[in-house]
């Protein structure tokens, strides 16, 4: 009835009322869906942060090679632990203390990803990385099976074969290594092997400098510091879209290829066993229809892409920073020593659960050297943070170099202590400190598999050579490009390993 008697009014309304009730409702529609936008631009004008430049805000930022050194580490210590940041028109806060990060990570209801990922999908796809909502659910329900322990343990002779077929390209003869380019190809020779099949120690059609995987760079920094690019009408004009998406297509028909001989393996061996990653994914597709070939395409580059940059990063933060600590280097070598003794066989899964001191020292290193030192979440509904509260629709930064350094929770932050990773001190420590792996339900799903990979690499190179600082190198500026990354590279010296 009431709908009928609002109808009857709207027949006998003018032309110009009825324009007059359209806009109303346009007007209002708009102030309700921009609301939480205006309530998070009312909080930013509230709160301390770095100074701005006009319509760009902080975006230049993001040019600064100091970053991360003058900008992150200090920002609790200028602003406090919630800082406001301007990406053009847009209100960004710093979160930092680990009881407000629990708040946010910690829920289910927090796991969609500002649009700034949207920008990596040409690189990396709509992989676990990038999506968001029931398929970001769908896809990591899925997949996180294979990433349990008695399935990892099956990857360690893939870890140890990759890693030994990589070795010859270290030559102690030199007196400078760059240790981030053996790091490198070692990691990428692992990561091919375990994710696509692909044999690190085999020649022909499938040897790892074929792989497309090594090339091409994620353009996000490039799209913010000249912000008309984050318009894809403009980008797709660009020679650098060209280049992207010419990157892009290369690496999903190199891992077509790669999906359709696996499924050709599978069929003509009635003892097929799982390899990789890939076997796994197509076995999941056989099973659920709605994960299909493109999803295996884009969740193999996401691992492919990120498991390359962040895990080549970590051990070879952690092979230059053993170096420039001789002491704790020992330790390490001594632990290696009462695993092995003097027996040269390669490492299996009980051997590298038994490296907890090497394991303390990786921790420590992707304390002070996260591979991805920041990353963002938005929120869905208010959240409370310290005394204020941060409006649902809230674009939020989390930012891992930074609460790594908190000094009321890592005293002395910059020293280089595993001790500050004995079960005893996890224990005082507040959970959400520590955030190398993001944490909550978006934590990195290859987490396990990545520790596993690092100390496979990090004990082999141990065993063989110890690892000393080259003079005038023993330093570097950490930059940040998606990834951290150490300026100009991480120089060692190998010297011969005597055996005790």
């Amino acid at each position: 009835m009431l709908c009928y008697m609002i109808w009857k009014e709207i027949e006998r309304a003018s032309t110009a009322d009825l324009w007059s009730l359209a806009s109303l409702l346009i007007i209002g529609g708009l102030m309700y869906a921009l609301s939480g936008y205006f309530k998070s631009v009312i909080l930013a004008l509230k709160l301390p942060g770095p100074p701005t430049v006009p319509f760009f805000g902080n975006c230049l930022l993001v040019k600064e090679r100091d970053l991360l050194t003058n900008r992150a580490s200090t920002a609790f210590n200028l602003y406090g632990p919630l800082v406001r940041l301007w990406v053009l028109l847009f209100p960004f806060f710093m979160v930092l203390e680990p009881h407000d990060l629990q708040t946010i990570l910690s829920s289910k209801k927090h796991t969609n990803k500002v649009f700034f990922y949207r920008l990596m999908h040409n690189f990396l796809g709509n992989g676990l990385i990038t999506n968001n909502g029931n398929k970001w659910s769908m896809h990591r329900k899925l997949i996180q099976p294979t990433f349990h322990l008695s399935i990892l343990e099956k990857f360690v002779s893939t870890f140890v074969d990759a890693t030994e077929a990589s070795f010859s390209l270290l030559d102690p003869s030199q007196t400078e290594i760059n240790i981030v380019k053996f790091v490198n190809t070692c990691v990428i020779n692992i990561l091919n092997e375990a994710v696509l099949g692909v044999p690190a120690k085999k020649s022909g059609t499938l040897e790892v400098e074929e792989s497309p995987f090594r090339q091409g760079k994620v353009v996000v920094p490039y799209r913010v510091t000249h912000p008309w690019l984050l318009i894809d009408a403009v980008y797709r004009m660009t020679q650098t879209a060209n280049d992207e998406l010419k990157q892009k297509k290369k690496l999903d028909e190199f891992t077509y290829r790669m999906i359709q001989r696996r499924r050709a393996l599978r069929k003509s061996d009635p003892n097929f066993q799982q390899k990789c990653l890939l076997d796994y994914m197509i076995e999941i597709s056989e099973s659920c229809p709605d994960f299909t070939e493109d999803d295996i395409v884009s969740e193999a580059c996401t691992f492919m892409l990120a498991g390359q940059d962040s895990v080549g990063a970590a051990v070879a933060f952690c092979l230059f920073t053993l170096a420039q600590h001789p002491e704790i280097q020992q330790k390490c070598y001594d632990e290696l020593e009462a695993i092995f003794g003097d027996d040269n066989r390669p490492p299996n899964m009980n051997d590298l659960r038994e490296m907890k001191y090497l394991e303390m020292c990786i921790k420590e290193t992707l304390r002070l050297y996260p591979s991805v030192p920041l990353f963002a979440r938005k929120t869905s509904e208010d959240i409370q943070v310290g005394k204020h509260t941060l409006p649902a629709g809230s674009n939020v930064f989390i930012i891992p170099y930074a609460t790594h350094r908190l000094p009321h929770i890592y005293p002395d932050p910059e020293k280089f202590d595993p001790e500050r990773f004995t079960s005893e001190n996890c224990e005082k420590r507040h959970p959400y400190a520590y955030l190398p792996f993001s944490a909550g339900a978006r934590n990195c799903i290859g987490h396990r598999f990545a520790i596993l990979e690092m100390k496979t690499v990090i004990s082999k190179i141990l065993r063989s050579y110890e690892l000393l600082p080259v003079p005038g190198k023993t330093t570097f500026e950490p930059t940040f490009r998606i990834t951290l990354r150490g300026s100009g590279g991480l120089w060692i010296r190998l010297g011969t390993r005597t055996a005790t």
